[in-house]
């Protein structure tokens, strides 16, 4: 195709361990626990943090829900194409555009031309930008302007899979009677010109086809011998010809591509800004595991057996009151966080439409099993007792919990030290995860243990701890990062993580919506979405 790159498997193979890695290092991934199950942590009237400011997103520019006229092929598996199960356009660029414009505030208005008229009708201003893997080249970009790159590929050779003549691009070109089925003017092609043969473009050797799909036809037939493909296109074709096709030899020329825009167009630097962000939060990660691994256009694959919800409604309820989780952002006046983008998405992918509602958490539970909401969240804890009253997810999160205390604090660094000074008290709010690690992992069990000094809210604990009227308050890590940096001069962690506990949403007993959910935070754990919303919430939100 006009650029049959993709990303290469080890390239892929590396962030996965990175981000796992990740995961499995920096605690600060998990959910803000003090709430436990309670967005107790930061309630809407908590003084601190204060000034939530996005440093990654807060510069993006506002396209104020302009259209944008995007155009594609359809022609080029994963990055845009017909899904032949449900016949809708879907694919790697699509995705990315459709987020671009989430974060741009923006309209896309889909339309599709062939590969040969692309990049002259966006030169023209038919459209607003285009898209079909293009390689970003310099005399391409006399015609049209280039956004940043948004990915890199490599041309491998595609052959039967009894090939035995040649694995070489050198042993191919040294055979006059093999022959390179290609489409005129795509990677593919120029590879077979300048990186295999001697350079001439009309070399007999390439034998023309009217697109890439006919090429792999022509291959399997025995007309041609060999076409290039890169990695992720070539393992989608052998996948769905295990017995007819293989990839030999390395990977031959390298290049990246673009999106196209008509020149001096005002949404090339907006476009190359919203790509920024998703290189840095790994939204662009998520694209490639979810595209270039987990789809398999010629068969069933995690998402197929995803349930249809056929755009019903849920009501979902939170509270508002848990940062990074739940909260309205003091910039936009917006309700957004992790779990606000996580329903969000497995709507998204269920195919239903979230109507949002806000409550308290005392409220909460009692309110989801009485059937007033079909899903609640609110960083709730999953245990026993909650279980007998509501119906949980699977876990979404790991939370733990570590000891926030004043930066000068130096009586303790160990919950036992802690617990031996009957002097030291703790500050908490009552039914959240704090309070009960305070009890039951710190203290002697007793609920009613003058040692707890319970506050109306996990912001109203941080300020008693401040003003020295307790010791020591339990936050979980994310959290606790953001208190620390509101105010770095008067507070710190010490010692190890106490308490470790899952997250679920929670359902009315009985909902037909549990195992639907489910089913989405699987395939969310699977292509890294969720690693994606903790980089997104818990590593680059920040609160000054």
């Amino acid at each position: 195709m006009q650029k049959q790159n993709k990303m290469n498997f080890r390239i892929g193979v590396v962030f996965l361990l990175l981000t796992l890695a990740l995961s499995a290092c920096v605690p600060a991934a998990s959910p803000p626990s003090e709430g436990d199950t309670g967005a107790q942590s930061h309630s809407s009237d908590s003084p601190a943090p204060t000034g939530m400011k996005n440093v990654v997103y807060d510069s993006l520019p506002d396209m104020d829900g302009a259209e944008i006229v995007a155009v594609t092929g359809n022609d080029y598996i994963p990055l845009n194409f017909i899904d032949p199960a449900s016949g809708e356009a879907v694919g790697w660029e699509y995705d990315a555009v459709n987020e671009i414009c989430r974060r741009l505030n923006c309209v896309v208005d889909w339309q599709v031309t062939s590969w040969e008229a692309m990049i002259q009708a966006v030169a023209e201003g038919q459209f607003d930008v285009g898209m079909d893997g293009i390689t970003i080249t310099a005399e391409r970009a006399e015609v049209v302007d280039f956004s940043n790159a948004y990915m890199t590929s490599q041309q491998f050779m595609l052959v039967r899979a009894d090939e035995e003549r040649f694995d070489t691009a050198d042993a191919f070109a040294a055979d006059a009677s093999l022959l390179i089925g290609a489409q005129a003017g795509t990677t593919g092609f120029y590879t077979a010109v300048y990186d295999i043969l001697d350079g001439d473009e009309a070399n007999p050797r390439i034998q023309l086809l009217d697109n890439f799909g006919a090429s792999v036809q022509a291959l399997i037939a025995g007309d041609v011998d060999m076409v290039l493909v890169d990695a992720a296109s070539g393992r989608g074709y052998i996948g769905a010809n295990p017995e007819a096709l293989k990839i030999v030899g390395g990977a031959l020329a390298t290049e990246e591509f673009g999106f196209i825009f008509t020149p001096g167009s005002t949404w090339t630097a907006p476009f190359n800004a919203a790509l920024a962000t998703m290189k840095t939060d790994g939204y662009l990660d998520y694209l490639n595991t979810r595209w270039f691994f987990l789809t398999d256009p010629n068969a069933p694959d995690i998402y197929d057996s995803l349930p249809d919800m056929g755009g019903a409604e849920i009501v979902a309820v939170t509270g508002n009151d848990y940062i990074p989780l739940n909260f309205i952002d003091p910039g936009s006046g917006e309700a957004v966080g992790w779990e606000y983008d996580a329903v969000n998405e497995i709507c998204r992918r269920l195919n239903c439409v979230v109507d949002w509602q806000v409550t308290s958490w005392e409220a909460m539970i009692q309110a989801v099993a009485e059937g007033q909401f079909d899903v609640g969240m609110d960083g709730i804890t999953i245990t026993a007792e909650r279980a007998e009253v509501v119906d949980f997810s699977d876990a979404y999160m790991t939370s733990q919990q570590f000891m926030l205390v004043r930066a000068d604090e130096d009586r303790f660094d160990t919950p036992q030290a802690f617990a031996a000074d009957a002097s030291l008290l703790i500050g908490a709010q009552a039914g959240t995860t704090g309070f009960y690690t305070a009890v039951y992992d710190i203290l002697d069990g007793d609920e009613a243990n003058p040692r707890i000094q319970l506050l109306d809210s996990f912001g109203a604990s941080v300020q008693a701890l401040i003003a020295g009227d307790v010791d020591m308050v339990l936050v979980d890590a994310a959290s606790g990062r953001g208190y620390i940096g509101a105010n770095p001069e008067a507070l710190k962690i010490v010692g190890e993580a106490l308490a470790t506990e899952e997250f679920g949403l929670i359902f009315t007993p009985g909902s037909t919506w549990t195992a639907p959910f489910n089913a989405a935070i699987q395939t969310m754990k699977a292509d890294g979405y969720n690693e994606y919303l903790n980089v997104k919430w818990f590593f680059l939100y920040d609160p000054n």
